[in-house]
């Protein structure tokens, strides 16, 4: 039993340590502004769903120390990443992390994944352009 344990242990940790790391990602693109020409290239439920997981880390905040809050986070992100902001963001993110299936998987079942190939796998889904 003990065993059992022990593995459920280190699956939450893998999981709480990557949605850090995911909260790190996020961080990095709100530190940026739209004229640095940053473009998301995947889903709209992905981005929301990623930025959902990293607000509920609650380690955004501003220069206060205060949580950011999760429609600040989307309007922000959106508008460095040039996408254009959901009506109900929490609607997509929910969608996305109800996702089953082979091929449509939860977005932190796949940036988990992921994160055994790549330090950073959000940004993998971002691309700088030159306009």
């Amino acid at each position: 039993m003990r065993t059992h344990f022990s593995e459920n242990e280190g699956t939450m940790m893998n999981r709480r340590q990557a949605e850090h790391q995911l909260a790190h990602e996020v961080g990095r693109v709100l530190g940026h502004t739209a004229t640095d020409n940053l473009h998301w290239k995947g889903s709209l439920v992905d981005l929301m769903e990623a930025l959902h997981t990293a607000y509920t880390t609650y380690l955004l905040t501003d220069a206060e120390g205060i949580s950011l809050s999760f429609i600040h986070i989307v309007s922000r992100v959106c508008a460095v990443l040039h996408v254009v902001t959901p009506s109900n963001p929490y609607e997509l993110a929910a969608r996305g992390s109800r996702r089953k299936g082979l091929h449509s998987l939860p977005y932190m079942t796949r940036y988990l994944r992921r994160l055994s190939a790549s330090k950073e796998p959000l940004w993998e889904q971002i691309e700088t352009s030159d306009c």
